[in-house]
């Protein structure tokens, strides 16, 4: 990536000016995906001076800065979903740049820490447009260019994300995460899928017969149905055990 202009605004006004005042201007969040790419962005809009690093309890959960680092997050009180959803991202320098706004604003398929959220079923604030759904900036983005300058995560009873890599800190084939009774599958290798209110007497298997699953360089369909399955199937256990029941 080369960049021709940075800029570091004080404030959202400011941001939001800089980020339309040319097509191809950019966010800079962490700026770790941002930097392999081989392209030539006219103006990056560095975050980093507009205290935006920060996870505030509220009574039913939680809010959370955009440019609060992936090492804050794993660290924190947050629910487990999310605080195990970045604890095998590359390593600990990796986490200590990479930000919670850059995952989310990437929509990445393979995304733990967006599965995750997903199933938290979070709200995003941005500066213009306001709120939305996490599940449905996911799936639709935005019609116009925006900041987000926060991310609300509720506070559930119990709360749990499994995955497989092949390699410790590589992507995830697929993941599962389990909030409350919403279920929400990964890297497909498509998009997260939520599946709402989930029947707790069923098996893993009945749960996710519907669900489908792709083939790709990675592995097949049939597979990655059968890894989600064993980890749905560990995640109720682990709920039935948390509840006593």
């Amino acid at each position: 990536m080369k960049c021709l202009d940075i800029k570091m605004p004080s404030d959202f006004e400011e941001a939001y000016a800089l980020l339309n005042s040319q097509k191809k201007a950019t966010i800079i969040a962490g700026g770790l995906f941002l930097r392999l790419q081989k392209q030539t962005i006219p103006l990056l809009i560095d975050l980093s001076d507009m205290n935006l690093n920060y996870i505030k309890e509220i009574k039913d959960g939680f809010i959370i800065g955009p440019m609060t680092t992936l090492r804050t997050i794993e660290t924190s009180n947050l629910p487990s979903a999310l605080k195990d959803s970045v604890k095998q991202i590359s390593g600990v320098g990796t986490r200590n740049l990479a930000t919670i706004g850059g995952s989310i604003c990437g929509r990445y398929p393979f995304s733990d820490i967006d599965n995750a959220l997903m199933s938290l079923n979070a709200h995003l604030i941005f500066y213009k447009s306001g709120k939305t759904s996490m599940r449905d900036f996911y799936h639709n983005g935005l019609i116009d260019k925006d900041i987000l300058i926060e991310i609300v995560v509720p506070k559930p009873d119990f709360s749990m994300i499994k995955y497989y890599k092949k390699v410790y800190t590589d992507f995830s084939l697929v993941n599962v995460s389990l909030a409350g009774s919403d279920l929400a599958i990964g890297a497909r290798p498509k998009r997260s899928l939520v599946v709402e209110n989930i029947d707790f007497n069923s098996s893993a298997r009945k749960i996710l017969e519907d669900v489908e699953f792709g083939t790709d360089f990675q592995a097949s369909g049939a597979y990655r149905r059968a890894l989600a399955e064993a980890l749905l199937e560990d995640i109720l256990k682990e709920r039935k055990a948390f509840y006593g029941s």
